[in-house]
């Protein structure tokens, strides 16, 4: 797909920020050749536009990295695309923009095609950038804001600026260098701004094969007694990956009517949690790989139930495989496939979704407490 899409995209047409509207409208009146490189012979381009996309990076060597996930997203679901990157082209460069046409094949020897603006200021001018992008927006189609930075987005003039022009925001908790900070300054404006707001980490859209697999192995029906009687978890996960352990731990929790009461590190290694169930007080256990990738690893859950104690081991059974690898009798070895979904993929499907997702609010909220605990 890659491919494809990078042999229908234009090169960036340098312009006056003044007449990016123009420039972009005069991309539909010229002959498809010079739309999409390579397609001479072709029946004319067919412009799509289901959203406005405005994405956010920081410096240009982010910027660079984007162009194959962008045609991949709009290829999905066509949009208007507004990058804004917070550094100039070079260092003598002020206020810059550039239009292109991203175009990837359809049926009949045709294109579907999106607009792409890129938007580049020097520090001293990034605050200007929303203002610009603003009147770009096509006014009847919801927008989304992503962040792709690798940084955690957080409040502040430029984003609260970028924010409001947004239907929905949607960032990535992985990678983040410091989770911990990083989840409380991001979990303090989503609560906030999840009334007003669709909020998305795609770091709980990963998780959600976890979450099946554990619900389905644990189900009473299978398992009786083991969810209200767990009395221990570990979860193992790859660098930078802390969040999505902390999603699953929240999830859990509220579902099964946890509450925090402790929290403890070991630098580097491992972070402990405590918590007190209906039952009995219980143990969470998150620890860090050296290497890997940057998702859940394994998950080992134990309890103890009046028709007898068990365990399951919930891993990666191959690439593509997630299984209860080990455990109980009463816990029944299951395998789920899985697809592991590019970043664009997910920025993509979570662009559809128009809705509040009340669950991944309150994991949020969970994820919070944890994080404040080892804060302390």
């Amino acid at each position: 797909m890659a491919r494809a899409v990078s042999e229908s995209v234009t090169s960036p047409r340098p312009v006056d920020v003044r007449a990016i509207e123009r420039e972009l409208a005069g991309l539909w009146h010229e002959p498809l050749g010079s739309v999409a490189a390579g397609a001479e012979g072709m029946e004319p381009a067919t412009r799509a536009c289901m959203s406005n996309l405005l994405i956010w990076c920081g410096t240009q060597e982010q910027a660079r990295e984007l162009p194959i996930e962008i045609g991949a997203i709009v290829e999905r679901h066509p949009s208007r695309v507004l990058l804004l990157v917070g550094e100039p082209e070079s260092e003598k460069a002020g206020l810059s923009a550039s239009v292109s046409a991203l175009c990837h094949p359809a049926s009949a020897g045709r294109q579907i095609c999106s607009e792409h603006v890129t938007l580049s200021a020097p520090s001293g001018s990034v605050e200007r950038l929303p203002s610009i992008a603003l009147p770009l927006l096509i006014g009847d189609l919801p927008t989304a804001l992503w962040w792709a930075a690798p940084e955690p987005p957080t409040a502040g003039a430029l984003f609260d600026d970028l924010a409001g022009m947004a239907d929905h925001v949607i960032y990535d908790s992985a990678g983040w260098l410091d989770p911990v900070r990083g989840v409380v300054s991001v979990a303090g404006w989503a609560m906030e701004l999840e009334t007003r707001r669709v909020v998305s980490d795609l770091a709980w859209r990963r998780g959600k094969p976890w979450r099946r697999l554990v619900g389905q192995a644990l189900d009473p029906q299978i398992a009786p007694g083991a969810l209200e009687s767990i009395e221990e978890v570990e979860i193992e996960h790859g660098p930078h990956a802390l969040p999505q352990a902390w999603f699953l731990i929240g999830w859990l929790a509220g579902r099964l009517g946890w509450r925090p009461i402790a929290g403890k590190v070991a630098p580097g290694v491992a972070v402990t949690f405590g918590f007190e169930s209906a039952k009995a007080p219980l143990r969470v256990t998150v620890r860090r790989l050296a290497t890997g990738e940057s998702e859940l690893s394994r998950v080992a859950i134990r309890w103890s139930a009046k028709v007898g104690g068990g365990a399951a081991t919930f891993a990666w059974d191959g690439r593509d495989r997630l299984g209860v690898l080990a455990g109980s009798s009463s816990a029944s070895a299951r395998i789920l496939s899985v697809h592991h979904e590019s970043r664009a993929s997910l920025v993509a499907r979570q662009m559809a979704k128009l809705f509040h997702d009340p669950l991944f609010r309150d994991t949020l909220a969970l994820s919070r407490r944890m994080a404040e605990a080892l804060l302390r």
